[in-house]
Protein backbone atom coordinates (compact mmCIF):
# COMPACT_ATOMS: atom_id res chain seq x y z
CA UNK A 1 0.00 0.00 0.00
CA UNK A 2 1.25 3.33 -1.41
CA UNK A 3 1.74 5.49 2.13
CA UNK A 4 1.18 9.02 -0.16
CA UNK A 5 -2.60 7.20 -0.01
CA UNK A 6 -2.95 7.59 3.65
CA UNK A 7 -5.06 10.39 5.09
CA UNK A 8 -4.80 11.33 9.17
CA UNK A 9 -2.60 10.01 12.00
CA UNK A 10 1.06 8.78 11.79
CA UNK A 11 1.18 4.88 11.20
CA UNK A 12 3.53 3.50 13.82
CA UNK A 13 4.46 0.15 14.05
CA UNK A 14 4.55 -1.27 17.48
CA UNK A 15 7.81 -3.07 18.26
CA UNK A 16 7.43 -3.26 14.14
CA UNK A 17 4.88 -5.76 12.87
CA UNK A 18 4.75 -7.41 16.08
CA UNK A 19 1.39 -8.77 15.71
CA UNK A 20 2.14 -10.49 12.76
CA UNK A 21 6.28 -10.92 13.64
CA UNK A 22 8.78 -11.39 16.84
CA UNK A 23 8.78 -8.24 18.12
CA UNK A 24 12.01 -5.92 18.04
CA UNK A 25 13.76 -8.13 15.79
CA UNK A 26 14.89 -6.58 12.35
CA UNK A 27 12.32 -8.98 10.75
CA UNK A 28 9.14 -7.16 12.47
CA UNK A 29 10.44 -3.55 11.77
CA UNK A 30 11.06 -4.33 7.67
CA UNK A 31 7.39 -6.11 7.66
CA UNK A 32 6.35 -3.24 9.11
CA UNK A 33 7.92 -1.25 6.69
CA UNK A 34 6.36 -3.01 4.28
CA UNK A 35 2.80 -2.98 5.49
CA UNK A 36 3.14 1.27 4.66
CA UNK A 37 4.19 2.31 8.23
CA UNK A 38 5.68 5.40 8.69
CA UNK A 39 7.48 5.00 11.88
CA UNK A 40 8.22 2.46 14.21
CA UNK A 41 8.46 2.21 18.21
CA UNK A 42 10.74 0.14 19.68
CA UNK A 43 12.16 -0.61 23.47
CA UNK A 44 15.66 0.44 24.78
CA UNK A 45 17.83 -0.98 27.48
CA UNK A 46 21.72 -0.89 28.37
CA UNK A 47 23.65 -4.35 28.09
CA UNK A 48 25.77 -5.31 31.37
CA UNK A 49 28.95 -3.61 29.27
CA UNK A 50 27.26 -0.52 28.25
CA UNK A 51 25.45 -1.46 24.48
CA UNK A 52 21.98 -0.26 23.84
CA UNK A 53 19.85 -3.10 22.37
CA UNK A 54 16.28 -3.29 21.90
CA UNK A 55 14.12 -5.56 24.51
CA UNK A 56 10.79 -4.73 26.00
CA UNK A 57 10.66 -7.25 28.90
CA UNK A 58 12.55 -7.11 32.17
CA UNK A 59 13.77 -10.82 31.58
CA UNK A 60 14.08 -12.99 28.42
CA UNK A 61 12.08 -15.41 29.59
CA UNK A 62 9.42 -15.00 27.29
CA UNK A 63 10.87 -13.83 23.93
CA UNK A 64 14.24 -15.80 23.90
CA UNK A 65 15.99 -19.24 24.53
CA UNK A 66 17.77 -18.48 27.39
CA UNK A 67 16.54 -20.81 29.34
CA UNK A 68 18.79 -23.43 26.97
CA UNK A 69 21.82 -21.59 26.61
CA UNK A 70 21.42 -19.26 29.88
CA UNK A 71 20.00 -22.58 32.30
CA UNK A 72 21.54 -20.96 35.42
CA UNK A 73 20.21 -17.64 34.62
CA UNK A 74 17.05 -17.64 32.79
CA UNK A 75 14.97 -15.09 35.39
CA UNK A 76 18.30 -13.02 35.77
CA UNK A 77 17.65 -9.13 34.73
CA UNK A 78 18.10 -8.99 30.99
CA UNK A 79 20.33 -5.98 31.31
CA UNK A 80 22.54 -8.28 33.33
CA UNK A 81 24.05 -9.69 30.44
CA UNK A 82 26.91 -8.64 28.26
CA UNK A 83 26.06 -7.58 24.64
CA UNK A 84 28.29 -10.92 23.14
CA UNK A 85 25.39 -13.04 25.66
CA UNK A 86 22.56 -11.29 24.28
CA UNK A 87 23.61 -11.79 20.41
CA UNK A 88 23.82 -15.79 21.26
CA UNK A 89 20.04 -15.77 22.48
CA UNK A 90 17.40 -16.77 19.45
CA UNK A 91 14.58 -14.03 19.58
CA UNK A 92 12.49 -15.40 16.80
CA UNK A 93 11.69 -19.26 17.78
CA UNK A 94 9.31 -18.30 20.45
CA UNK A 95 6.87 -16.46 18.12
CA UNK A 96 7.12 -19.05 14.71
CA UNK A 97 9.67 -21.41 13.86
CA UNK A 98 9.83 -19.50 10.55
CA UNK A 99 11.65 -17.12 12.53
CA UNK A 100 13.99 -19.47 14.57
CA UNK A 101 17.92 -17.58 14.86
CA UNK A 102 16.42 -14.01 14.55
CA UNK A 103 18.52 -12.12 16.94
CA UNK A 104 18.11 -9.32 19.53
CA UNK A 105 18.74 -6.40 17.80
CA UNK A 106 20.92 -3.70 18.93
CA UNK A 107 20.27 0.03 18.61
CA UNK A 108 23.41 0.73 16.05
CA UNK A 109 21.31 -1.92 13.79
CA UNK A 110 18.13 -0.27 13.76
CA UNK A 111 18.97 2.45 11.16
CA UNK A 112 19.64 -0.24 8.08
CA UNK A 113 16.88 -2.20 9.34
CA UNK A 114 14.34 0.03 8.67
CA UNK A 115 16.56 0.70 5.49
CA UNK A 116 16.81 4.38 6.30
CA UNK A 117 13.50 5.02 5.66
CA UNK A 118 11.18 5.08 8.54
CA UNK A 119 10.55 7.31 11.67
CA UNK A 120 12.06 5.86 14.98
CA UNK A 121 10.46 6.34 18.73
CA UNK A 122 12.81 5.29 21.07
CA UNK A 123 11.22 4.39 24.42
CA UNK A 124 13.45 4.58 27.05
CA UNK A 125 12.52 0.92 29.17
CA UNK A 126 13.27 0.63 32.99
CA UNK A 127 15.72 3.37 33.41
CA UNK A 128 16.67 2.31 36.93
CA UNK A 129 18.05 -1.22 35.66
CA UNK A 130 20.27 1.03 32.77
CA UNK A 131 21.87 3.75 34.75
CA UNK A 132 23.08 6.46 32.12
CA UNK A 133 21.08 5.11 29.17
CA UNK A 134 19.50 8.41 28.67
CA UNK A 135 23.40 9.76 28.21
CA UNK A 136 24.46 6.64 26.58
CA UNK A 137 21.22 7.16 23.70
CA UNK A 138 21.78 10.69 23.21
CA UNK A 139 25.39 10.02 22.10
CA UNK A 140 24.71 7.10 20.02
CA UNK A 141 22.16 8.94 18.19
CA UNK A 142 24.93 11.62 16.76
CA UNK A 143 26.68 8.60 15.48
CA UNK A 144 26.60 8.69 11.55
CA UNK A 145 23.68 6.04 10.55
CA UNK A 146 21.46 7.83 13.33
CA UNK A 147 22.32 11.06 11.77
CA UNK A 148 21.60 9.81 8.20
CA UNK A 149 18.02 8.47 9.47
CA UNK A 150 17.39 11.34 10.95
CA UNK A 151 18.34 13.69 8.01
CA UNK A 152 14.80 12.66 6.34
CA UNK A 153 12.94 10.81 9.48
CA UNK A 154 11.68 12.01 12.49
CA UNK A 155 13.28 10.40 15.14
CA UNK A 156 11.79 10.52 19.19
CA UNK A 157 12.57 9.21 22.79
CA UNK A 158 9.81 8.39 25.35
CA UNK A 159 9.61 7.17 28.77
CA UNK A 160 7.44 6.83 31.33
CA UNK A 161 9.57 8.31 33.95
CA UNK A 162 9.51 11.68 33.60
CA UNK A 163 13.19 11.82 35.58
CA UNK A 164 14.46 10.18 32.71
CA UNK A 165 12.82 11.74 29.99
CA UNK A 166 13.83 14.89 31.69
CA UNK A 167 17.36 13.83 31.51
CA UNK A 168 16.90 13.18 27.72
CA UNK A 169 15.96 15.91 26.81
CA UNK A 170 18.72 18.01 28.81
CA UNK A 171 21.23 15.53 27.47
CA UNK A 172 19.67 16.10 23.75
CA UNK A 173 17.83 19.30 23.30
CA UNK A 174 17.79 19.08 19.14
CA UNK A 175 15.33 15.30 19.62
CA UNK A 176 11.70 15.66 20.86
CA UNK A 177 10.98 13.84 23.81
CA UNK A 178 7.59 12.24 24.94
CA UNK A 179 5.91 11.11 27.63
CA UNK A 180 4.83 8.07 28.18
CA UNK A 181 1.40 8.00 30.21
CA UNK A 182 -1.81 5.52 31.61
CA UNK A 183 -4.35 8.13 32.01
CA UNK A 184 -3.61 11.76 30.50
CA UNK A 185 -2.12 14.04 33.15
CA UNK A 186 -4.52 17.15 34.98
CA UNK A 187 -3.94 20.50 33.68
CA UNK A 188 -1.00 21.88 35.87
CA UNK A 189 0.75 18.61 35.17
CA UNK A 190 0.54 18.83 31.78
CA UNK A 191 2.07 22.22 31.62
CA UNK A 192 4.65 21.47 33.47
CA UNK A 193 5.79 18.81 31.24
CA UNK A 194 5.84 21.02 28.40
CA UNK A 195 7.94 23.72 30.75
CA UNK A 196 10.59 20.80 31.10
CA UNK A 197 11.25 20.19 27.37
CA UNK A 198 8.38 17.54 26.31
CA UNK A 199 7.00 17.98 22.99
CA UNK A 200 4.23 15.50 23.19
CA UNK A 201 1.95 13.09 25.50
CA UNK A 202 2.11 9.66 24.46
CA UNK A 203 -1.39 7.84 26.11
CA UNK A 204 -2.78 4.83 26.70
CA UNK A 205 -5.86 4.66 23.51
CA UNK A 206 -8.64 3.48 25.85
CA UNK A 207 -8.49 5.58 28.92
CA UNK A 208 -8.51 9.23 26.33
CA UNK A 209 -11.31 10.93 25.27
CA UNK A 210 -12.60 14.17 24.38
CA UNK A 211 -11.92 16.35 27.54
CA UNK A 212 -8.25 14.63 27.46
CA UNK A 213 -7.52 15.09 23.71
CA UNK A 214 -8.37 19.00 24.51
CA UNK A 215 -6.27 19.28 27.54
CA UNK A 216 -3.27 17.90 25.99
CA UNK A 217 -3.93 20.36 23.20
CA UNK A 218 -4.09 23.43 25.17
CA UNK A 219 -0.90 22.83 27.22
CA UNK A 220 0.49 23.06 23.62
CA UNK A 221 1.86 19.31 23.14
CA UNK A 222 1.41 16.26 20.16
CA UNK A 223 -0.69 13.89 20.83
CA UNK A 224 -0.23 10.07 20.11
CA UNK A 225 -1.84 7.21 21.03
CA UNK A 226 -0.52 3.13 22.23
CA UNK A 227 -1.36 0.18 21.56
CA UNK A 228 -4.53 0.49 19.43
CA UNK A 229 -5.14 -2.49 17.26
CA UNK A 230 -8.98 -2.52 17.00
CA UNK A 231 -10.58 -0.93 13.85
CA UNK A 232 -13.46 0.67 15.85
CA UNK A 233 -10.87 2.16 18.33
CA UNK A 234 -8.50 3.26 15.40
CA UNK A 235 -11.27 5.25 14.27
CA UNK A 236 -12.59 6.93 17.35
CA UNK A 237 -8.98 8.01 18.22
CA UNK A 238 -8.71 9.09 14.29
CA UNK A 239 -11.57 10.96 16.01
CA UNK A 240 -10.60 12.37 18.52
CA UNK A 241 -7.43 13.82 15.97
CA UNK A 242 -4.21 11.86 17.78
CA UNK A 243 -1.49 12.81 15.71
CA UNK A 244 0.02 9.14 15.99
CA UNK A 245 -1.52 5.62 16.57
CA UNK A 246 0.98 3.25 17.89
CA UNK A 247 -0.40 -0.47 16.61
CA UNK A 248 0.72 -4.11 16.33
CA UNK A 249 -1.34 -3.75 13.18
CA UNK A 250 -0.17 -1.44 10.99
CA UNK A 251 -1.18 -2.64 7.71
CA UNK A 252 -4.26 -2.97 9.26
CA UNK A 253 -4.89 1.16 10.41
CA UNK A 254 -2.94 2.11 6.49
CA UNK A 255 -5.88 -0.16 5.20
CA UNK A 256 -8.35 1.81 7.39
CA UNK A 257 -6.99 5.48 7.12
CA UNK A 258 -6.07 5.23 2.61
CA UNK A 259 -10.47 4.51 2.72
CA UNK A 260 -10.67 7.20 4.97
CA UNK A 261 -11.31 10.75 3.16
CA UNK A 262 -8.69 13.15 3.28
Amino acid sequence: MATGDVHGPLVVGHRGNSGLAPENTAVSFAQARDAGARMVETDVRLSADGELFLFHDGTGTRTTNVAEVFPDRADAPITSFSADELRRLDAGSHFDGRYAGEPILFLADLPAAVGFALGVNLEIKAPQDSPGVEEALAAALDEPDWSRLRRHNPVTVSSFDPASVRAFAVAAPGIPAWQLVETVPDAGLLSEGAGRGVQGIVAEHSSLDASGAEAVRAAGLGLWVYTVNEPSEMSRMTGLGVDAIITDYPAVLVEKLSCSPG
